[in-house]
Formats: structure tokens, C-alpha cells, sequence
């Protein structure tokens, strides 16, 4: 016998919870499976430690309990004893039973989360699910698993700090579902966060490759490399686990204990990582970071690799609650030069992170408690001039902490308030508004983090992929997402050399557990049948007592056996090669081991059915009308047949050869202008008069003498006595037609940091120290600095030039 077939008995005998991973490519598969040497170690590597992270959190059998289930009886309980984080086999009722508090937030998919954001207006209360289910997800919270820079899984156990004994119960009446965790006794909490496991899983592993083999050993294409494709593991995670990405999920992650992200998966909520794992990922960077620019002297790393490796601090920063942000509160401050406060890392989580809400009225509700600490007052933003006077004040409260946001001309000028970006007539629904928060405190960092672009901007035309065999093709901006979920279709792609040629890539679906979709249906015509017997019996001690567990005379009606959903295998192909191949369950992608692990436990429940039938039934006994005898033997004769086909289809899953789960490995996202790396900055001090609302500003100011766009992008500015000319950039495309509002010759410009604030006088004959009416603000990409002396530069003081300017 080969290694093959031994892998492929392996599998199937006794082992059908766990998978072999081999990799062939058989009669069976009609296309070629290309890929690249390059992937192929990292794609090794990421699924081995899946596959093993997979198998080390299999939710315990619980067949009687599954049998249970079939009666219809309301709300079964359930009961188990847990030592060292694992499931024994009998209840111990010395053990004490711990009471659970649960808040699970779905989230990896947009309807899911939307409809949560809708019950949530609704107050309706949580869904509970099944005993069994929260039973499992109860007992798993004492333990964590944890990725080394090595890619083993480490299982930790924290029963010693919850509970003073070793064993502990987990009752199914004691574990409780709870939207608000604050409220209730409990002796655990857990606040369970839902998403997309491939991209969190990628990109917690790549980030432990850097951190790990990076620094000096690398070089910069390497790590530039590396960090895009982070970038895209980023972006994956954003469009793939909406949840995360909401502005109602800051609250609950902010104030929540016991914080785990992982997948709704198996019976159970499966942790892939909490916020404790995050934060030691995190503390481990702190090497890798100042490796990358010693001397501070590397306008390449400054550029390219510093953002990039900070946008992903911000991203595992969002995951950490608030006990584990205050424990790394000195090491971010000192490392990263990033305020640490809880307020301001959500304000720079607004600004390099894409937060929404369903309307403006969940964005307001859950951006002030993230930012403020406090909820809105019921009833107060049920009404746009609410939206609009709670907009105002949350400005206000930043800019008393050093944040000012600065907006373009169509955002601002008004008769009054002209400095706040207004609240529009129909809302805000997203953080986009913050791209441009800017902080003029000590620590500045967060000026020089780029938001994360996620999706192409509106004026992108056409997106330039990467495939999984780096081939790269030009794709319409609109069939990205569609092509990262997986959705069956063709759709064109267009080559980038000279000749342009156009192709379809396509993506077709097959159902995988058809056989057990069919072996489903004929049990659930078996229980139909038995429940005609239990309403219309035809004498007493027919198999009818045997088939259930009640002892008195009622007897239960059984429920219709429910399988995990429909399995489909997606391929995705281009050119008579196979570029990716993915796993779905209800729609949602699954790991392939998953896939395996799935139909593996539905074949068992499958068998534990007909075995509960045949034991109860006892289908040797004469002693009841044979034509049923005969008729239930026959039927549970094909549903075995069913599941035998079902069996050999699960076999060839674990056997396949592996690849990536979606074609595109990286979008080369069209590059804008290039801003200025920090060097520029123009120190000014900004505050709000309460009595009027006024802006005022310490800063240098000047007038606008001429205006030359260079570029589409780029704004000369020459300023009334100052040498130095100062070259802009718009904050949005501008059409041609509109160029002049941007900036005009005469207009006051006021220096903000790495803005220039432009303004307008109330009137033509206005003094030079009246309040004047904020237009516009356009960033700074580069100053033109005459030659000056260094000498003496060091006694100049910091507020030498500027002066008073309000804004109305």
C-alpha cells in the first residue's frame, strides 16, 4: 500500500473529526492547479497550523445529548464537568456550577450585522441558541489558544483564575446570552466577536513572520512585500468581517472582559484569538519597529514601511478592550510616540479605520459612548437638529484635546460654526469623515497613519490584481468584492501587457453533500411517519414505546433531523488553470478541514439516529405488525447506502490538493499624491470660545497671492510676505470646473499643523482682526524653505510669527 492510500484509510477509519493533509491531484480533477513556489511554503505552513489549531478545538461529542433533541420537548438541559479546560466524559455533581455571561455578535457577513444593528433599535432580547451550543462555548472559555512566531498552537488554561477547584460544571440554565455584559452576577463573562477566520488567521501569522524574522535580515522589498500583503489580509478582514468594522461594536469591545474573536462553527463558538493574545502580539513589536529606521535618518522607511507597519498597530490595537490597552498604555506612548489614553485611541481608530452604522442615528449613539465614556441621553437623537446640535458639541469636546478636523469647501463656511464640518442632511454613517483628524499635541504619530483604504475610491475606474499565480490582470472596481466572497459568475479580466486581451474568470459552485441532503430527507420521512404512529396508534406495545424515552403514557413527537447546511466546493479558474478553490457552508467560506470536520458530524449524528431507531426499536422482535417492521428496515437500509456515498465524498475533500481559498492575492491600488512624511509642521494652538463658538487660532497667517494647479492633485501657493511657497493638495478630487473654490488669490490662509486653513473676510471692508469665515482646508504636501542660518535656530521661540485669527 502506498503513503497515499495509507493517508486516505487514515482518514477515513476512526478518524473522521480529523484531517490528513495530502496533497494530489487526481483523475478527478479536470483543470490544473497552478500556483507558485513562492505561496506554496507560506500556504503550507498558515493551513498545517490551522488544521492543528482546528483539531485542538473540536466542540466534545455529545451524541445522547443530540438524540435528546429529537423529541420535541421545550428547552432540553444540559450538564457538564470541565477540568483543565476539557470535557469529561461523566457529570461530577461535587463540582461547582458556574454561572456564564455571553454576548455574541455576528458578524461575518453585512446582512448578519445589519439585522443585529436592527434588533438592537428594536430592543429585542438576544438569542439564546441551543443548550448544547452554549453548554460548549461555555466550557471553552477557561482555556486559549495561542500562535507562536513558530506557527505551534499553545493551549493555556485559566481555570485557577476564575474558579478556587480544578473541575467545574457547566450548566446549560446557568449560561445566559445577554446583550449588556455590565449587567448580572456572573462568575465569567465573555464577550464573543465573530469574523472571517482565513483573514484574521492570515494575518495574525504574517504579522508573527515580521515581527519574528524581520528587521535588518530582511531586505526593503522584502518587507515592503510582506507589509502589503498585510495590507490585504486587512482589507480581506474588513469586507469579510463586518462586524469589526461597525461603530456599535466600539462599545462592546471598549468595556468588555474576557474579549474573543473567533468563528460560530461546529456547535460552538471556536476562539481563534482574544484581546490578551493581541496585546502580547503587539508588545513583541516593539524590536521589529525600531529596527526599521535606527537612526531616524530613512526617508524610504519613514515612507513606505513605517505607515504601512502602524496601520497594522491600528488595526490589533481596535481589538483590545480596556484592561489590556492600560497595560501597554507606557509601551505604545514610549515605542510608538502614539497617545494611549482610551479616548484617543478610538479617536485614532475613527481616523485610520472604516467604521459604519446602518443610519446616523446608530453612528451617533455609538460614537459618543467611544469616544466620551457616556451614553447619549434616551430620545436625544431621534431628530436631524439633534443630529446636527450633538455633532457640534462632540467637535467642540475633541478640539479641547487637541484634535481638529479639518473639512473642504463643501463641508464648510457656514454663517456660523464655518470651522465644524457640518452634520449633512443626511447624515453621517461613516468614519470617513475623520481621514483627516489631525492632533497638535506632543505626541503626533497619529498625523503620519494613512487611513486604510478598503475598497477603490469612487474615481477608480479599473483595479490592477495580482492572481494566486502572479499573472496580473486589469478588473472593473465593482466585481472585486464578488470575486473575494467567492460568488459564482464570469467575470472579465483584462490582461496588462500590450496586446490587452480580455478573459473570463469563472467561478462556479458544486454541492458536496448532496448524499447527505438525501439521506436527511429520508430520515425526516422516517420520523413523519413514526409521529403519524404516535397520533393514530394502533394498539399498545407497538415499536412506537420503543422509538422514545418517555415512561408514561404521552408519548413525544420527534423533531426533524437537521443537517449543517449545504456544502459547496467553489472553484475559481482562468485560462484552463485553477487559481483558487474555497469551501462554503450556508454561503459562508469554511476552511477545507472544516468542511471535512462538518460532514464528519453530521454522518455521526446520521448513524446515532438510525442506531437509536433500531436499538429501540428492536427490529428482531416479532412482536409488532411486520409490514412496519419491514418498511423501516428497507428505509433506514438507503439512508445508509446515502451516508456510505456521503462518507467516500468527505475522504476525497481531506485528500485534495490545497490552495488558496479566493484568485486575487493582492490589489495594487492606484497611488495618490504623495503627502509629506512629517517633516512638515507648522505649530499652532487652537480652542473654541464657549459664549460665541468661535475658532480661535495662534498661528501664521498670510494672504494668498497667486494660485497655480501644477497638477490635478497639486496647488502652488504663494503667500504675502513669507518667501516660502507652499504646495497643496485637495482633500477630494475636484473637477476642473471647480478648481477655484479650492483656493483664490486674496483669500487668508492660516498655517494648521500639515493644513492650510483658508478663509474668507465677512466683508470687504472687514479689519484685519475679524473673525472670518473658515472656506476650506487643503493638505500640505511639500514647503519650499528659503536657505537660513542653523545657527540660533534652537533660541528662535516656538510662537515667533504667528498671531490671533478667529473663525466665526
Amino acid at each position: 500500500m502506498d503513503e497515499r492510500s495509507r493517508d486516505e484509510n487514515r482518514s477515513i477509519m476512526n478518524g473522521m473529526e480529523h484531517v490528513t493533509i495530502s496533497h494530489h491531484s487526481g483523475d478527478e480533477i479536470a483543470l490544473s492547479r497552478s500556483r507558485t513556489h513562492r505561496l506554496d511554503g507560506a500556504l503550507k505552513k498558515k493551513n498545517n497550523a490551522w488544521v492543528d489549531f482546528s483539531n485542538k478545538t473540536l466542540a466534545p461529542e455529545q451524541t445522547d445529548f443530540m438524540i435528546q433533541q429529537l423529541e420535541k420537548k421545550t428547552n432540553p438541559r444540559l450538564q457538564r464537568t470541565y477540568t483543565n479546560g476539557l470535557a469529561l466524559e461523566e457529570v461530577e455533581s461535587s463540582a461547582p456550577i458556574i454561572s456564564v455571561g455571553l454576548k455574541f455578535l455576528r458578524g461575518a457577513d453585512t446582512p448578519q450585522v445589519t439585522r443585529g444593528e436592527q434588533i438592537d433599535m428594536e430592543g429585542k432580547e438576544a438569542d439564546q441558541k441551543d443548550a448544547l451550543w452554549r453548554v460548549a462555548t461555555a466550557g471553552a472559555l477557561l482555556s486559549q489558544f495561542n500562535v507562536t512566531p513558530d506557527l505551534q498552537i499553545v493551549k493555556t488554561d485559566d481555570t485557577a483564575n476564575i474558579v478556587a477547584r480544578a473541575k467545574y460544571q457547566a450548566h446549560s440554565d446557568r449560561v445566559r446570552i445577554v446583550k449588556d455584559l455590565r449587567t448580572g452576577d456572573w462568575d465569567l463573562r465573555g464577550l464573543l466577536v465573530e469574523v472571517d477566520w482565513k483573514s484574521l488567521w492570515d494575518l495574525m501569522v504574517n504579522y508573527q513572520n515580521l515581527i519574528a524574522g524581520g528587521g535588518p535580515e530582511m531586505t526593503f522589498e522584502e518587507t515592503r512585500e510582506l507589509l502589503d500583503t498585510m495590507i490585504e489580509d486587512a482589507r480581506r478582514l474588513c469586507i469579510r468581517s463586518p462586524i469589526l468594522f461597525r461603530m456599535s461594536t466600539r462599545v462592546s469591545i471598549i468595556n468588555s472582559e474576557n474579549t474573543r474573536y473567533g468563528i460560530n462553527h461546529g456547535g460552538m463558538f471556536r476562539t481563534l484569538t482574544t484581546s490578551k493574545g493581541i496585546k502580547e502580539i503587539i508588545s513583541l513589536s516593539s524590536a521589529y519597529f525600531n529596527s526599521l529606521d535606527p537612526t531616524g535618518s530613512d526617508p524610504v522607511a519613514r515612507k513606505y514601511i513605517r505607515p504601512k507597519f502602524l496601520q497594522m498597530i491600528v488595526l490589533l490595537l481596535s481589538l483590545l478592550n480596556n484592561e489590556d490597552l492600560a497595560e501597554i498604555k507606557d509601551f505604545l506612548e514610549a515605542t510608538y510616540k502614539l497617545k494611549a489614553d482610551r479616548r484617543d485611541i478610538e479617536l485614532l481608530i475613527l481616523k485610520v479605520i472604516p467604521l459604519s452604522s446602518i443610519n446616523p442615528r446608530v453612528f451617533l449613539n455609538a460614537l459618543v459612548p467611544a469616544i466620551d465614556g457616556f451614553p447619549l441621553q434616551s430620545g436625544n437623537t431621534n431628530k436631524d437638529g439633534d443630529h446636527s446640535h450633538i455633532w457640534n458639541i462632540f467637535i467642540k469636546r475633541i478640539l479641547e484635546n487637541g484634535y481638529i478636523l479639518p473639512g473642504t469647501v463643501d463641508d464648510l463656511g457656514r454663517n456660523c460654526l464655518s470651522w465644524i464640518v457640518k452634520w449633512p442632511e443626511d447624515g453621517f454613517i461613516s468614519t470617513v469623515v475623520f481621514d483627516n483628524l489631525q492632533y497638535a499635541g506632543r505626541l503626533r504619530t497619529i498625523n503620519d497613519i494613512p487611513p486604510v483604504e478598503v475598497r477603490p475610491g469612487s474615481n477608480c475606474t479599473e483595479l490592477t490584481v495580482v492572481m494566486t499565480d502572479d499573472s496580473k490582470y486589469v478588473i472593473s472596481p465593482g466585481d472585486l468584492d464578488n470575486i473575494i466572497y467567492m460568488t459564482p459568475g464570469s467575470y472579465p479580466v483584462q490582461e496588462t501587457d500590450r496586446r490587452k486581451r480580455y478573459h473570463d474568470l469563472t467561478i462556479r459552485d458544486t454541492l458536496l453533500n448532496g448524499e447527505l441532503f438525501e439521506a436527511i430527507k429520508m430520515i425526516n420521512g422516517i420520523v413523519h411517519t413514526v409521529n403519524q404512529w404516535i397520533a393514530n396508534p394502533r394498539k399498545s406495545g407497538n415499536m412506537v414505546t420503543r422509538l422514545v424515552r418517555q415512561k408514561s403514557d404521552h408519548q413525544a413527537f420527534l423533531n426533524d433531523v437537521e443537517g449543517s447546511g449545504r456544502l459547496e466546493e467553489v472553484v475559481a479558474t482562468l485560462n484552463h488553470s485553477t487559481l483558487a478553490v474555497a469551501y462554503k457552508i450556508k454561503g459562508r467560506k469554511v476552511s477545507r478541514n472544516d468542511a471535512v470536520q462538518t460532514m464528519a458530524r453530521d454522518i455521526r449524528h446520521l448513524h446515532a439516529f438510525i442506531n437509536h431507531v433500531e436499538r429501540r426499536g428492536d427490529l428482531n422482535d416479532h412482536g409488532f405488525f411486520s409490514m412496519e417492521k419491514r418498511e423501516l428496515k428497507q428505509s433506514l437500509e438507503r439512508v445508509r447506502a446515502q451516508i456510505n456515498l456521503a462518507e467516500q465524498r468527505r475522504a476525497r475533500i481531506g485528500i485534495d490538493e490545497e490552495l488558496s481559498d479566493e484568485p486575487i492575492a493582492k490589489c495594487l491600488y492606484p497611488e495618490g499624491v504623495d503627502i509629506n512624511d512629517g517633516d512638515v509642521w507648522n505649530g499652532y494652538k487652537a480652542w473654541c470660545t464657549e459664549r460665541d463658538g468661535f475658532l480661535n487660532v495662534e498661528a501664521a497667517r498670510s494672504t494668498i497671492i497667486p494660485v497655480r494647479w501644477l497638477t490635478g492633485d497639486v496647488i502652488e501657493l504663494s503667500l504675502d510676505r513669507r518667501p516660502s511657497k507652499v504646495f497643496v493638495t485637495p482633500l477630494k478630487p475636484v473637477a476642473e470646473g471647480h478648481r477655484d473654490d479650492e483656493a483664490r488669490v486674496g483669500d487668508i490662509v492660516v498655517l494648521l499643523g500639515q493644513y492650510v486653513a483658508v478663509g474668507e473676510p465677512n466683508d470687504i471692508n472687514a479689519r484685519a482682526d475679524e473673525a472670518g469665515s473658515m472656506i476650506n482646508y487643503l493638505r500640505i504636501v511639500n514647503m519650499e524653505e528659503q536657505n537660513q542660518s542653523r545657527r540660533g535656530r534652537n533660541r528662535i521661540q516656538e510662537s515667533d510669527g504667528r498671531v490671533l485669527y478667529r473663525f466665526k
